[in-house]
């Protein structure tokens, strides 16, 4: 039986039997030895011992087949066929929305054209008489009094420093009806009496006033009222 020699490529190691190679497993590219070569080989270059080295199976090569297509069947769409079809009936979900919103648009602009067509009619003038005509009915809305007073020196008569407001839109008013309106400490009226202005009041307008009048006992404070004026 033949002795084999190894070497790393720097020391030389052996003898080895072919048992002990199969313990260093080595491999076909390991440079080996044995009396009667005349140099180096490599181990699978040697007969005898290529049984000691494994054998590796080839690469498996797997063969992956598509599967076969499906058939078409009549009457079945494929999801691509359906596609267009379910924009379509998008489609007529939004052009149905934008019909009734067309129709309750046009429902309210027709609401509100037949109110303005009632005021439309009118002239500038009429709807200033309109305007007038509701000031000149009813002056105490748009007159108001209000001012201020002192006591004289022998706390027998009141000076009222007071101003009427006109705050209507074409209306005139003269002749101003004020109530002058007495109360005590606790709010309690103790009397009034009306005094006429005769002043002419134009829209938008003030007027300043004074008064002389009696004084009350115990009176704490006086109120300002236009209770009545007439249209100029």
């Amino acid at each position: 039986m033949e002795k084999y020699f190894l070497h790393n490529g720097k020391d030389q190691d052996g003898p080895f039997n072919i048992e002990e190679l199969k313990a260093k497993n080595i491999s076909r590219e390991t440079p080996i030895w044995y009396e009667g070569l005349e140099e180096w080989t490599t181990a699978g270059k040697i007969e005898e011992l290529k049984s000691i080295f494994s054998s590796t199976p080839p690469i498996f090569k797997q063969t992956i087949s598509e599967p076969p297509p499906i058939p078409k069947i009549e009457g079945i769409r494929s999801e691509t066929e359906l596609q267009p079809e379910k924009r379509k009936s998008k489609v007529w979900k939004y052009i149905l929305i934008l019909v009734i919103l067309a129709v309750v648009v046009f429902f309210v602009t027709n609401q509100y054209s037949n109110i303005g067509s009632s005021y439309s009619g009118q002239s500038y003038e009429e709807k200033v008489m309109t305007v007038e005509e509701t000031e000149r009915s009813q002056p105490t809305a748009f007159l108001s009094a209000e001012g201020n007073y002192n006591e004289n020196f022998w706390g027998t008569k009141l000076k009222v420093h007071g101003i009427i407001k006109n705050n209507a839109t074409v209306a005139i008013y003269k002749d101003a009806v004020v109530k002058v309106t007495y109360y005590s400490k606790t709010k309690t009226e103790l009397g009034n009496k009306e005094y006429t202005i005769y002043e002419t009041f134009p829209p938008h307008s003030t007027k300043n006033f004074e008064l002389k009048i009696e004084n009350y006992k115990d009176v704490n404070s006086i109120g300002l009222e236009v209770v009545n004026a007439t249209p100029n």
